[in-house]
C-alpha cells in the first residue's frame, strides 16, 4: 500500500514539475515557407560593397512580403537605409516583437536593426488576443482528446493488470516461502507494471520527450528520499534481513535492549515484546537487527542457581550430599544434566554453598522450580539441624541483674518454641508452567490484524 503511494505521488510530480509543452497546446504549422523562431545564424562581420552590395529597396520590399503574412506584424513598418534597418509601429505581444527582431537581423544585406517598436497595450485588443490564444488551445484539446482518452485507458487497464497480478499467492510462495518477501515480490511486479503502463501513455501521446525528464527528477528525488527516510529505509530493510534469518519465534522468552519479554510478533516496522508485567514493547527493527538478543527459549533446558550459608561447625560434605539429594528428589528438576554443589566463598563466620540445577522450560515453569528449590533445601537444611548463622553482634550493658538475665533466657527460649513448628516438606508444589501471558498475547493477535512476518 506505501508503495503504491509513493508511486502515484511519483508520477504527479513528475506531470507537474516537467517543463515540456503538452502536445495539444502546441501549434499546427499551416504555412512551412513561413519563418521559424529559431535564432539567425552567424553572418559574416565584413559589410558588403561594390557588386554584392544588396540594395535597400530590395531588403525592404521582402521584410514587408514576410511581415504581411504575419498578422501579429501587420502594424510594424519598416525602413532602410544604407543597410540599416528601422522598424517602428507597435506589435500585441513581446513574442511577436522579438520576430520582427529576429527576422530583420535574418535578411541578407542588413548591417544593422534600429529597434523602435512599441508594444500596445490597449485593453481590448490585448483580450482579443488572450482571447484568440484560448480558442486555439481548447481547440487543439479537443482535437487531441481522443488519444488522451485511450492514453489514460491503456494506463487504466495496465493499473487492473498489476493490481491483478498481484492476487496470484501460488506463484509468490514458489518463489520464496518468506511472508514479507512475497509481499515484497508482489510490490515490485505491481511498480513494474504500472510503470510500463506509463511508459505506453507516452507513446500514445506522442511525449516520449518526458523519460527524459523523468530520470532527471527521479534521480534528484531518490536522493532527497535517501536522505529524509533514511531511517525508514533501514527499518525497511531489517525488517527484510529479520524475517529471512529469523532469529526468534513467536512466544520465545528474549531479552533485548535492556527489555525481557514474549516476543508477540515481527511487523515490517518493528518488533513487538510484552514484558512479564504484561506491557507492550515496541523496537524498531533496525535496533532489532543490530542489537545483542538474549533467547531463553530456544533451549528448553535452563540452569538456575543460588546460595544458601551454613555455620562453620557443620560438616560441609553432608551438607553438600543433603543438599544434592533435596535437588534431585525436588520437583521440576532433571537429571541430565546432573545436579551441582559446590562451596561458593567461606566467610567470617559462615560457609557460602551455591547450588545449580536444571530444569525443562517447555513442562515446567522456571521461576516456580527455582522458588519450590530453594525452600526445600532450606527446609531440609532445618530437619538436619544445620544452622543457618545470624549475624553476631557484642552488646556492653550497664545496669547489670542476674534476675534480668534470667528473665530474657527464659523468653528467648519461648519464642523459639513458638516460631519453630514442625517442618513439613510438600512434595506436590506448583511448578506447572502459567499461560496466563500466552492467553494475552493470543487475545492481542487475535485483535490486531497487522501481518506477523515470523514463522511459528
Amino acid at each position: 500500500m506505501y508503495f503504491n503511494s509513493v508511486i502515484l505521488v511519483f508520477l504527479i510530480v513528475l506531470l507537474v514539475s516537467a517543463r515540456v509543452e503538452p502536445l495539444w497546446c502546441q501549434e499546427p504549422v499551416d504555412n512551412p515557407e513561413a519563418p521559424t523562431d529559431s535564432r539567425p545564424t552567424e553572418k559574416s562581420q565584413e559589410i558588403a560593397v561594390g557588386a554584392h552590395k544588396v540594395e535597400d529597396r530590395l531588403i525592404t520590399q521582402r521584410l514587408t512580403e514576410v511581415f504581411q503574412n504575419l498578422p501579429e506584424l501587420a502594424n510594424v513598418d519598416i525602413a532602410v537605409k544604407a543597410g540599416v534597418v528601422r522598424l517602428t509601429g507597435y506589435t500585441s505581444t513581446k513574442e511577436a516583437h522579438k520576430q520582427a527582431l529576429e527576422l530583420a537581423e535574418r535578411v541578407d544585406g542588413v548591417v544593422s536593426v534600429t529597434d523602435e517598436i512599441t508594444q500596445k497595450r490597449e485593453v481590448r485588443e490585448r483580450l482579443t488576443v488572450v482571447q484568440e490564444k484560448m480558442f486555439d488551445q481548447l481547440n487543439n484539446f479537443i482535437s487531441y482528446l481522443p488519444l488522451l482518452i485511450i492514453g489514460f485507458t491503456v494506463f487504466l487497464l495496465f493499473w487492473f493488470l498489476a493490481s491483478f497480478m498481484t492476487k496470484w499467492d501460488n506463484l509468490y510462495e514458489k518463489i520464496t516461502p518468506h511472508a514479507f518477501l512475497q509481499s515484497l515480490a508482489k510490490q515490485i511486479v505491481k511498480g513494474t507494471v504500472i510503470f510500463l503502463g506509463f511508459i505506453v501513455m507516452l507513446e500514445i501521446l506522442d511525449a516520449t520527450a518526458l523519460l527524459g525528464t523523468i530520470v532527471g527528477v527521479a534521480g534528484v528525488m531518490g536522493l532527497a528520499i535517501g536522505f529524509a527516510l533514511r531511517d525508514t529505509v533501514e527499518n525497511y530493510i531489517a525488517s527484510i534481513l529479520l524475517s529471512i534469518r529469523q532469529p526468534f519465534r513467536p512466544l520465545d522468552q528474549i531479552v533485548l535492549e535492556n527489555y525481557e519479554g514474549l516476543v508477540m510478533k515481527l511487523t515490517s516496522r518493528e518488533t513487538i515484546l510484552m514484558t512479564l508485567d504484561g506491557n507492550h514493547v515496541r523496537i524498531p527493527n533496525a535496533t532489532v537487527y543490530k542489537g545483542i538478543i538474549l533467547n531463553y527459549s530456544r533451549n528448553p533446558k535452563r540452569r538456575f542457581s543460588f546460595e544458601v550459608g551454613i555455620d562453620t561447625a557443620v560438616n560441609i560434605e553432608s551438607a553438600l550430599q543433603l543438599a544434592i539429594k533435596t535437588l534431585e528428589e525436588t520437583r521440576g528438576v532433571i537429571a541430565d544434566p546432573p545436579v551441582r554443589c559446590a562451596v561458593e566463598k567461606l566467610g567470617d563466620s559462615n560457609v557460602i554453598l551455591k547450588m545449580f540445577a536444571w530444569t525443562t522450560q517447555d513442562q515446567y515453569d522456571f521461576g516456580k522450580v527455582k522458588s519450590e528449590a530453594i525452600r526445600a533445601v532450606k527446609e531440609a537444611f532445618d530437619l538436619a539441624n544445620y544452622e543457618m548463622p545470624e549475624p553476631i553482634y557484642r552488646l556492653k550493658m550497664q545496669g547489670y541483674s542476674p534476675l534480668d538475665d534470667q528473665a530474657l533466657v527464659e523468653q528467648t527460649e519461648h519464642t523459639k518454641d513458638a516460631s519453630s513448628p514442625a517442618v513439613q516438606s510438600d512434595s506436590q508444589a506448583d511448578v506447572t508452567k502459567d499461560n496466563h501471558i500466552f492467553e494475552q498475547i493470543s487475545k492481542d493477535r487475535a485483535e490486531n490484524k497487522e501481518r506477523d512476518l515470523l514463522k511459528s
